[in-house]
């Protein structure tokens, strides 16, 4: 993948942008994309000259840990989405910038994004959305980034399937940590889509001032995926939280079975152990010490006991 990805984009064209000029207000075409790649504060503010964008704005698309939002200024709109990337039970969260003026979208990320990255390389076929309005391209990305937290979610979904099946299948390991570790991710993302959807709800109030109203079922139906990828994450932090106190409870019973058999064996052993030390005594004259059936009467007595106390404890229904 590119280190820089930076490209402007209209029906029937796709060039790669000039970083030793300042990006164009306006293009041949009524309304075009440009994509950056943001590298660092001076850059973008070289980049921007025409554009007169706030030194705030700059800022929060250089911080990667930006917060979820939407802001209007008199000449552009800005707002940040939040997507999610999931890889050997870590989540990462990636910000997507973007600055709307009344004849071009500017999307701006600090590293490659294979969702703007794919639409670019098929731009042949991909231009078509762009013919219908730029707000057509944020909804692209947008609905690609949505869908791909939903399988994300969905795959966490089949792993705490998986341990609860360990649970209730008596699996000798369990690796907690990892479930706490999902259960992280998955607050992670709610936390992000319950942001997304307010930045969402924003543009649907905006939009008659830079959408069409065609595009407005479509950033419904993102939105409405956002809901579902909300739902199912609450789904599925109940499911964690009732595997764990089903872990807790089966492995407390387990340990209750063990102690009550240990506590069992070792209130059998007490009368042996009492006969057993009365005749281990060092007197010289004790009875029966000379006997010659002493032993085995001394055995057969610590046995008696021994099946006493189960008899004892059966009719008691302690095991």
């Amino acid at each position: 993948m590119p280190a820089l990805f930076n490209y402007i984009l209209t029906p029937s064209s796709k060039d790669e942008v000039l970083l030793d000029r300042p990006l164009p207000l306006s293009h041949r075409h009524p309304k075009h994309w440009i994509h950056i790649t943001a590298e660092n504060e001076e850059k973008l503010m070289f980049l921007f000259q025409k554009h007169d964008i706030h030194q705030l704005t700059i800022e929060d698309i250089l911080n990667p840990n930006s917060r979820i939002k939407l802001e209007i200024f008199p000449n552009y709109i800005f707002f940040v989405f939040r997507g999610f990337h999931f890889e050997r039970n870590q989540l990462t969260q990636k910000n997507f910038n973007f600055i709307l003026t009344p004849n071009q979208i500017i999307s701006l990320t600090l590293d490659y994004r294979d969702s703007i990255g794919d639409i670019i390389d098929q731009w042949k076929v991909n231009n078509k959305i762009l013919a219908r309005g730029y707000e057509f391209i944020v909804h692209k990305i947008l609905d690609i980034e949505t869908d791909h937290t939903l399988a994300i979610t969905q795959k966490i979904e089949e792993r705490i399937e998986h341990f609860e099946e360990q649970i209730f299948g008596n699996a000798k390991s369990l690796d907690i940590s990892n479930v706490y570790s999902l259960r992280a991710s998955l607050l992670s993302i709610k936390k992000g889509m319950l942001q997304n959807k307010e930045v969402l709800e924003d543009l649907e109030k905006i939009k008659n001032s830079f959408f069409s109203d065609e595009a407005d079922a479509f950033f419904r139906d993102v939105r409405d995926h956002s809901l579902r990828i909300l739902e199912l994450v609450d789904s599925n932090i109940e499911s964690i939280s009732s595997a764990l106190e089903a872990h807790i409870a089966i492995s407390t019973r387990k340990t209750n079975e063990i102690m009550k058999i240990l506590t069992i064996m070792t209130a059998i052993m007490l009368p042996m152990s009492l006969v057993a030390g009365i005749y281990g005594m060092n007197f010289r004259h004790m009875p029966t010490l000379e006997w010659e059936y002493g032993f085995v009467t001394a055995l057969g007595a610590m046995g008696f006991l021994g099946i006493l106390m189960l008899l004892y404890f059966r009719i008691k229904r302690w095991y």
